[in-house]
């Protein structure tokens, strides 16, 4: 099956529905919807987004979440570790830590390492109480 990566600009005209690219993107993920292709976002795309959509569109968290859990739902689409994303976007909605910084965590929850050092009290507080 065809596989189709696609950078962080290519999700922003797809969230935010901008043309002129907007019908290329959404052809592209009808495509994935349907079977046709998979599509391959780097997991770098989904702070990147995440940041875009906050400080520059002031988008809600709640709605870059949704945006976020229905990518993640596609059976065409591809991550180096979607469980580690989906773990993300989790710890994103429940709680009060950077979208970046709920990557990381989701990622020391599965690596269990013995030890983590940070100086953001807020990754701290999490890890400690996880």
């Amino acid at each position: 099956m065809k596989i189709v990566a696609i950078d962080t600009n290519v999700l922003l005209d797809f969230k935010l529905k901008r043309h002129p690219r907007f019908n290329v993107v959404k052809k592209l993920f009808a495509d994935c919807t349907n079977g046709k292709i998979q599509i391959f976002i780097p997991q770098v795309v989904f702070p990147e987004v995440e940041w875009v959509l906050r400080s520059f569109y002031k988008e809600p968290k709640e709605n870059i979440i949704d945006f976020f859990q229905e990518l993640l739902a596609l059976d065409g689409i591809i991550l180096e570790n979607k469980p580690d994303m989906q773990q993300a976007v989790n710890i994103f909605k429940m709680v009060n830590i950077k979208f970046t910084d709920s990557v990381i965590a989701a990622q020391l929850q599965r690596i269990k390492p013995d030890e983590f050092l940070t100086f953001d009290e807020n990754l701290q507080k999490f890890y400690q109480n996880y």
